[in-house]
């Protein structure tokens, strides 16, 4: 399993054609989180992840877990499970919505385990939520 692309935005839609439409779309590295100091922290950050991966059906396919990790504060949102069959595409986007309630400025995490193992597979992306000052 290898992870091609990672994108972070503040929404994801989908159109009738399937294709994602991304709105407000974010570095990776630092997202700047520019609400007033003093209500800053008090409210969830919600933002929306948009990840590819290329994938081997005959040795990926199984039941595997999403996690959001966020090393000061709590994550709301909850796990995405993914299955990956023996038949189909080599290639698969997925969209992840991702709520956040943080205490200050975070690392933020996305990484993919197998199912009910502690195990990781890969690393989908990461970011850093900062201070706009």
């Amino acid at each position: 399993m290898q992870v091609k692309s990672f994108v972070l935005c503040e929404q994801i839609r989908q159109e009738n054609t399937g294709k994602f439409m991304l709105l407000g779309v974010f570095g990776t590295d630092v997202v700047v989180n520019n609400m007033p100091a003093a209500d800053r922290w008090k409210n969830p950050l919600v933002f929306g992840a948009l990840f590819a991966l290329k994938i081997n059906r005959d040795v990926d396919a199984g039941l595997y877990s999403v996690k959001v990790k966020a090393n000061n504060g709590t994550v709301l949102s909850s796990e995405l499970t993914l299955e990956i069959k023996k038949d189909g595409a080599s290639y698969i986007q997925l969209p992840l919505n991702i709520a956040l309630l943080l205490k200050g400025p975070s690392e933020v995490s996305l990484v993919i385990y197998k199912k009910d193992s502690s195990e990781a597979v890969a690393e989908v992306g990461k970011f850093s939520v900062v201070n706009a000052e």
